[in-house]
Order: structure tokens, then sequence, then C-alpha cells
């Protein structure tokens, strides 16, 4: 539903599909390429808010639906055989929603598993949520590998062990594996994959850069390393 002011406009004939987004509201068909139902909350919210800034629906409609994808949010880099996917996905709940709509779209798309490769951001920030990814990676990947993230002052190996711990402690039944350079993580989920398998790189979505030590960046891209690394892996 949409809350604006005091009325609360209820969202009819939802249909969340490989198209994308379509609901109707007040009469009016809303639809948007975006993935995943979270998406539909993302739209909602910012529905509502055009509106209390009195933004015509006419006009907000038209915005979404011209809206084709968001750097670094469930961008997808390829569609198969092998699909990959791109997200700043980098909490609990934000990972989570990611891949249960990977895992989903898997099972309903009858491929085989989901790989991920993820880690953690350093500088003593939100340690407790390290093993949580890992132990939410542990759900719904059936191949894991950890890798370096924004390790900032903190030492790489000790922020994945902190992550591949959640890992062991949930009933994962897959593969894990650690490999601390994130190109050779990316590099190791691409040659894991067959056909009809999903890869799922999170962390960075559309950052440019991995911050270090003493505040240094080193220049980076997931989505670029990841085209590069197709190409080298499946010779394209």
């Amino acid at each position: 539903m949409i809350e604006h002011k005091k009325n609360v406009w209820p969202i009819r004939n939802l249909n969340v599909g490989n198209f994308g987004i379509m609901f109707d509201i007040k009469g009016h068909q809303i639809k948007s390429s975006l993935q995943g139902i979270f998406n539909v909350e993302n739209i909602c919210a910012a529905t509502a808010a055009a509106l209390t800034l009195r933004v015509p629906l006419e006009r907000i409609i038209y915005g979404i639906s011209s809206v084709r994808e968001i750097p670094g949010r469930m961008e997808v880099i390829q569609d198969g055989p092998v699909r990959v996917v791109v997200d700043y996905a980098h909490t609990p709940d934000s990972l989570e929603r990611v891949y249960q709509y990977l895992h989903a779209k898997s099972a309903k798309d009858k491929t085989r598993q989901l790989i991920c490769v993820l880690g953690a951001a350093g500088g003593g920030r939100d340690t407790w949520k390290r093993p949580e990814l890992g132990k939410i990676a542990a759900q719904f990947c059936q191949e894991i590998i950890i890798t370096n993230e924004d390790p900032f002052d903190e030492s790489p190996e000790r922020i994945m062990e902190d992550v591949a711990a959640g890992v062991r402690q949930s009933e994962h039944t897959g593969t894990l594996r650690i490999i601390c350079d994130r190109r050779e993580a990316i590099r190791g989920a691409l040659r894991a994959a067959r056909d009809g398998d999903t890869v799922i790189v999170t962390g960075k979505g559309s950052e440019s850069y991995i911050r270090i030590a003493e505040g240094k960046r080193i220049a980076w891209s997931d989505k670029a390393v990841v085209r590069e690394e197709l190409r080298v892996v499946f010779h394209k």
C-alpha cells in the first residue's frame, strides 16, 4: 500500500516476474523493469514521497517506467547461459532479500545453483554482522566464496574468517572457499558456474574503489571486473 498524508491507497493486481514489476493504484497502472519484491516497497515509498511534493501521479508513473536499472542494484551483467548479478547489498537484511529473490528465481527457472561472492567491511564497524552475513549465505547459496571488500585498517583475513564463522555455524552442505583477491574470487565463481547457475557478487555495487589502511583507496569496479573475467572464462 501507499500512504500519502491521511490517505492509504492499496496496490492491486501485483505481478512480479522476469519482466519486472506491475501493479495498479487509483485506477492507474505502474510498470517498472526493476526486479524483486523489495523494489515494490521502494517504488511505493518513492511514489508516496513524490505525491507529498505534489508531483502529479501521471508524471510519477512516467518516471518510474523510465528507469531501466539502478547501477549496482540487482544489476544483471549477463543473463545466460550463466546469470551474473552485481548488487550493493552489505547488511543482513539487504543480503537476505537479494539471495531470497535470486534463490526463488533459480528454483522457478529450474536453474542449478546459486553461487555467491561476498565479504564485509572493516574499520571496526558493525563487526556483529559478519557471521550473520555468512549464515544468510549458507541458507541460500550452494557455493560460497568469501573475499576482501573494504578492510580499512583491519586484517582482511580476520574479516573473512569472521564471515566464514557464520557459514561454519550453519548446516551448510555446499562448498565454502576463502579467496582474498577479489578478482580471483570472482573468477573462481565464474569458473565454478555451469549452464543455468546464477553468480551473485555483493558488497560493492557501483562503487569505484576499495578502501584500505591510512585512508587510501584502490581503484575498483565489480562490474568491470566481472565483464573482464566473463571474457576470460567463457572466451567471449
